[in-house]
């Protein structure tokens, strides 16, 4: 379908981060795609496909809003409904909060690749509110007022979704639970060329990413402060100082780096810590791809990514797992992974990492587009 008319719509473009190495792999397969956004920030997006692309933002798109944008939360689901994405053969929608509720024509199949049903309305809710310090008081009434709106306003938008696409099964069953709704899975894509083998890593162990509370940066930085192991942190983000106060002698941040600078930090590193629960996780995937091993959280899309021993058999490990949130079980599995250290190949790693390509997302997803389209015409 060469001249497949589509139009992409993100929730907004602030920042240039997995999100959006997604929506520029779709620019990348359908290059002639205009952009949709509730707001958008031209300047960190200069020298990507996104910035070269012609971008339609809302009334939001104001530098007061982008400076401090998740306040006019609120405003978000009439927003997203006021963009006007012209009548195309498709839309796809990248959301994570409220893209999946753009409206489109009737005679418009609407596909939405969905990194997560919105998480401060539903799995995040509480835990949302106790790190705002919106537990009690007025101000929590108007704050669990609107997420209840938002909650309800966002299963209405997704019956308004003609496909869903989750970036990893464990999406797939948030979707279905929450939504009601089948979806398939598309894994996001990563940049598996970009990243090498070193010649010769160094001792120390690496973690990359925003650092935000749910990543659990603190784990990597007091587990390797208490047992004295080299550590550097590489990124930036509203935990930073608080994670700079944990941290001791052997622990160093490195601030935000561009890509280059990261691949170097990784592929040098003589293990990857990923402590979080994500939806997916790029970065586990990047590090496979420089052939070093990920301890991780055993939740969420890590276990989908990474491959474990199985009945003490190494062979197909590419890391291992920690089970519970705490500074104990992280400890465990570094004691853990210098016992078995030497076990762990990094060819079966960049091996396991090749499955996650940006060819292969972009493949995908146009056969799933155009099969969907084909359906969607069918039962008009």
């Amino acid at each position: 379908m060469a001249d497949l008319s589509l139009a992409l719509v993100q929730d907004w473009l602030v920042d240039f981060g997995g999100a959006e190495r997604c929506l520029e792999a779709a620019c990348m397969e359908f290059p002639s795609a205009p952009i949709r956004a509730l707001f958008y920030e031209p300047a960190r997006f200069e020298d990507t496909l996104i910035g070269a692309r012609e971008v339609g933002t809302t009334f939001l798109d104001r530098p007061f809003v982008k400076k401090r944008y998740r306040t006019f939360l609120p405003l978000f689901p009439f927003a997203i409904e006021q963009l006007d994405v012209g009548a195309p053969d498709v839309v796809l929608s990248f959301s994570h909060s409220v893209a999946h509720g753009v409206l489109v024509p009737s005679s418009t199949l609407h596909v939405c690749y969905c990194h997560t049903p919105v998480r401060y309305a539903w799995d995040l809710y509480h835990r949302y509110l106790q790190l705002s310090g919106l537990t009690r008081g007025p101000k929590s009434w108007v704050a669990k007022a609107v997420l209840h709106y938002l909650r309800m306003w966002d299963v209405s938008a997704a019956g308004r979704v003609d496909h869903y696409i989750a970036n990893s099964k464990y999406v797939a069953k948030r979707i279905k639970r929450i939504y009601g709704r089948e979806a398939e899975v598309i894994h996001p894509p990563v940049e598996v060329d970009r990243f090498f083998r070193a010649e010769k890593r160094g001792g120390y162990f690496v973690t990359v990413g925003r650092m935000v509370p749910y990543k659990r940066f603190d784990l990597a930085v007091v587990v390797c402060t208490r047992l004295g192991l080299p550590l550097r942190v590489v990124g930036e983000g509203p935990e930073f100082e608080r994670l700079r106060r944990l941290a001791g002698p052997t622990v160093t941040f490195t601030g935000r780096l561009n890509d280059t600078e990261v691949a170097e930090e990784v592929s040098g590193a003589r293990a990857f810590l990923f402590c979080g629960e994500e939806d997916f996780g790029i970065t586990p995937v990047e590090a496979q791809a420089a052939g070093v091993p990920v301890i991780a959280y055993g939740r969420g899309g890590a276990l989908e990514t990474v491959v474990g021993p199985r009945a003490g058999d190494w062979s197909k490990a590419t890391g291992l797992f920690f089970d519970e949130p705490s500074e104990e079980s992280l400890a465990d599995a570094l004691k853990r992974f210098e016992k078995n250290e030497n076990k762990l190949e990094p060819e079966v790693a960049v091996a396991n990492a090749s499955r996650f390509s940006v060819d292969r997302f972009r493949s995908e997803l146009r056969r799933t587009v155009e099969n969907t389209l084909e359906s969607f015409h069918g039962v008009r």
